[in-house]
């Protein structure tokens, strides 16, 4: 199994419809077809242990039984299109903490998971599974928000404007390498968007479409908050898929990047989020 890549699928134990599963499956198929190392799928479901009470050991296996068979009918037909699946279900209190814990011991190139609906007050007051798995996954991680079968045809890659530190520099290489590996491979047009502070640090939009490989009119400059920007890009630009990275502050609480913190419940678009850490 050592030339098997894995990619991690988060179910959601409320709801039928499983967006990151038929996300998983596309991918896994396709990289598949192209590549030379398999791609097998992990998928997972946590069920909250507040949900089934302080109830005797016999129901929570019963619990765990159930689910389980639930999963393995959903997987049946992702098997029948000559797909690897394993599952796995655990029940757990802190359910978001199990989450990237489960993700971690699968060492996946990619994670995925639908992306949750939530007030922005209740994501200011206690995390959410989307920030959890955000600030913590060492691996890539897919939101999926708009429908899964929906064709690849724009991708926008979010970019930092000035970039002093070097971790942003490298940040900024891996988005658009990212970003352009995926346009190139779908047949995707590839879009670029950085977000600038005030008139005296406007990029020379010329210089920034070289330094992107692209023509002017597949870049953009704006003023304002980067997670602002990127949301109205995304929507003047109808992108299917935003890229941008989250750069973390090792051995802070909230190491999770700012802009993507804040980008989540602002895009109508999925998201494809990249791991970055600053040095010690």
């Amino acid at each position: 199994m050592a030339d098997v890549e894995k990619i991690f699928v988060i179910l959601d134990p409320n709801t039928m419809e499983q967006h990151s599963l038929i996300m998983a499956e596309s991918i896994a198929r396709d990289f598949n077809a192209q590549q030379a190392k398999a791609v097998a799928l992990h998928v997972y479901c946590c069920i909250d242990e507040k949900s089934i009470g302080a109830e005797p050991e016999q129901i929570r296996s019963d619990t765990q039984k159930s689910v389980g068979d639930w999963i393995e009918r959903l997987v049946a037909p992702t098997r029948s299109l000559g797909l690897t699946v394993d599952t796995e279900v655990e029940i757990l209190q802190d359910w978001r903490k199990a989450i990237v814990a489960a993700v971690a011991r699968q060492n996946c190139v990619l994670a995925i998971k639908g992306m949750s609906q939530h007030p922005t007050l209740m994501r200011l007051f206690r995390d959410t599974s989307d920030w959890q798995l955000l600030r913590d996954s060492a691996c890539p991680v897919y939101l999926v928000k708009t429908l899964p079968t929906r064709q690849v045809r724009k991708v926008l890659a979010a970019i930092k404007h000035r970039t002093e530190n070097q971790v942003y520099t490298e940040a900024n290489e891996l988005i658009l390498d990212t970003a352009r590996g995926i346009s190139d491979h779908l047949g995707a047009e590839l879009h670029v968007v950085t977000a600038y502070e005030d008139n005296f640090s406007y990029p020379d939009r010329q210089r920034f479409a070289d330094r992107c490989g692209l023509p002017r009119n597949q870049v953009r400059a704006d003023m304002g908050s980067p997670h602002e920007v990127i949301a109205t890009a995304a929507k003047k630009v109808d992108a299917d898929l935003v890229v941008i990275a989250r750069v973390g502050k090792p051995g802070t609480k909230r190491d999770i990047g700012h802009t993507a913190e804040r980008v989540i419940d602002a895009l109508d678009t999925n998201l494809l989020v990249l791991p970055m850490t600053e040095p010690a």
